[in-house]
């Protein structure tokens, strides 16, 4: 795919695309609605697929009583994919949700402690929560007591001229052409060709499923016991 453009080189493929002058003078007035154009574009193909480039994958640190935790300005947390922990040397699955059964099990509030963390839920100020709290700190050395969050990074600022495009800038500029001139033969014959695109590149980027008639999975260690209720540590 042709990711990476500038802003100034997509707007030039718009304006080719428009039968419009080149000549930055001859679109001042209307430069800040092909910019707004380009963007809302790149922002409809950013929520309509999940595209695989912009998946991330990150670890953070579990410290021992700490169940909230920041994931970066940069990640989205409503596409958030799967979360694991490290735990005796394999990512184990931690899953969505936590309720009051959860609670009651390892409340929170009263800082019960166990280990390892199976649940997790966007909290407040765009934070994870995890539960239960961990009782022990992460190890950098071998990422024993991490947790490993796999979801789909925000889009840069396509903002400045030399700010680049994170989705195939075809697309985009193909798209915001027919935005920019519904109706028109231009405008029809752009839409055309990006639904062609976007119909391939889909296709080309969609995992196909796989059959294997033999095989085992790895055998993992013994996991910690997970304690199914709270007893602190001077009883």
């Amino acid at each position: 795919m042709a990711r990476g453009l500038t802003l100034v080189k997509l707007l030039d493929n718009l304006r080719t695309e428009l039968h419009a002058s080149l000549n930055p003078a001859h679109n001042n007035q209307v430069r800040d609605k092909q910019v707004a154009f380009l963007q809302s574009t790149q922002e409809w193909l950013w929520e309509d697929f999940t595209w695989p480039h912009l998946r991330v994958f990150r670890n953070y640190q579990l410290q021992a009583g700490q169940y909230l935790y920041d994931i970066g300005a940069d990640f989205d947390i409503d596409r958030i994919e799967k979360i694991e922990v490290k735990d005796g040397g394999v990512w184990r699955p931690v899953l969505p949700g936590i309720d009051a059964a959860h609670y009651a099990a390892h409340d929170t509030e009263l800082d019960q402690r166990s280990w390892p963390i199976r649940r997790w839920r966007i909290a407040e100020n765009e934070q994870i929560e995890v539960w239960p709290r961990p009782d022990t700190n992460g190890t950098l050395a071998d990422l024993e007591g991490y947790f490993k969050v796999t979801g789909i990074r925000k889009l840069r600022p396509l903002v400045a001229d030399d700010d680049r495009c994170d989705l195939d800038a075809q697309l985009i500029y193909l798209y915001a052409a027919a935005k920019s001139s519904p109706g028109s033969q231009e405008g029809k014959f752009a839409l055309n060709l990006a639904n062609k695109r976007l119909a391939k590149l889909k296709a080309n980027l969609t995992p196909r499923r796989q059959f294997k008639m033999f095989g085992i999975g790895r055998c993992e260690p013994p996991r910690r016991m997970f304690v199914g209720q709270y007893r602190p540590p001077s009883t």
